[in-house]
């Protein structure tokens, strides 16, 4: 459980409108808590105080001062879009259309995907309720989908410029996909993010997915599509992070994973209440 007195919320200059209005609710109760509320100077959040925890998202400005926090121990929350039924969605449901408002964040103690996978119990997952409806055949189709054990290409799913300024680099794609071929014989299709294609058309059929952390992997887990990634995913969990097992993919059970997934994101009525605080981990 953190203590709100002990946070500071920073907000970016370049949030979106209907973000920024979330953002500005939560920095209310946090002041309201005892906590602070920095606007637009990450010079000011890099100063902070050790005994007070910066609450910031992803920005390259932070690059630095994120392998140095975590170097020395220094404590720090990172919030992004949640995993399912986030605000925009790669092709899952969303809030809006679960009637939760804005959807799910995350939120992270000291690191920026859930890591691992806690023992939880199913109902925040239940709670979420999520299926596919497929209209051409008006059928309901209960998510996780079964794995997909007979794929035959790769798809690596590349992500946002500002990701790759912080995590890793903007050619880890192309590079990613050089060192594939040292391994595997299979077409191997690198996704865009500006991709027309559908993440789900582009699953069908495929051998595995191949992401640094995107939300991707999330998403394809839960189609059946067995995942490489990143040792910092979330989907490290029930993936594989050794990139020479290109041939060889894993396929666990996923519902202790979704359990705990679902544990790590809260909706805005959570983000403004002390359900948040109780739950970050």
């Amino acid at each position: 459980m953190i203590d709100p007195k002990q946070v500071c919320l920073f907000v970016p200059p370049d949030l979106k409108k209907f973000k920024l209005q979330l953002f500005e609710g939560i920095g209310q109760k946090i002041l309201q808590h005892g906590g602070k509320v920095l606007r637009y100077d990450y010079e000011a959040v890099k100063k902070l105080p050790d005994e007070i925890i910066p609450i910031v998202g992803v920005s390259p400005q932070f690059r630095q001062n994120f392998q140095e926090w975590r170097e020395r121990g220094r404590n720090f929350i990172y919030w992004d879009r949640g995993y399912l039924r986030r605000v925009f969605a790669t092709w899952l449901p969303t809030g809006n259309e679960l009637g939760v408002p804005g959807g799910y964040y995350r939120w992270h103690l000291n690191c920026f995907q859930a890591q691992g996978i806690t023992e939880r119990p199913p109902d925040r997952w239940e709670r979420l309720k999520l299926h596919w409806h497929d209209y051409a055949v008006g059928v309901h189709t209960a998510f996780p989908w079964p794995w997909e054990r007979e794929g035959e290409h790769i798809v690596i799913a590349d992500t946002l410029p500002d990701y790759w300024d912080v995590f890793a680099d903007r050619s880890w794609a192309q590079r990613t996909a050089d060192e594939l071929k040292q391994y595997t014989k299979r077409p191997i299709i690198i996704r865009r993010k500006e991709e027309p294609i559908s993440l789900r058309n582009m699953l069908k059929k495929a051998h595995c997915l191949v992401t640094h952390g995107s939300i991707a992997a999330v998403e394809a887990v839960m189609m059946g599509c067995p995942v490489f990634v990143d040792s910092m995913s979330a989907a490290a969990a029930v993936g594989e992070t050794d990139f020479s097992k290109i041939e060889t993919p894993v396929y666990p059970d996923r519902m202790p994973w979704l359990y705990s997934l679902a544990y790590h994101q809260w909706n805005e009525a959570e983000l403004v209440s002390n359900v948040l605080w109780e739950q970050i981990t």
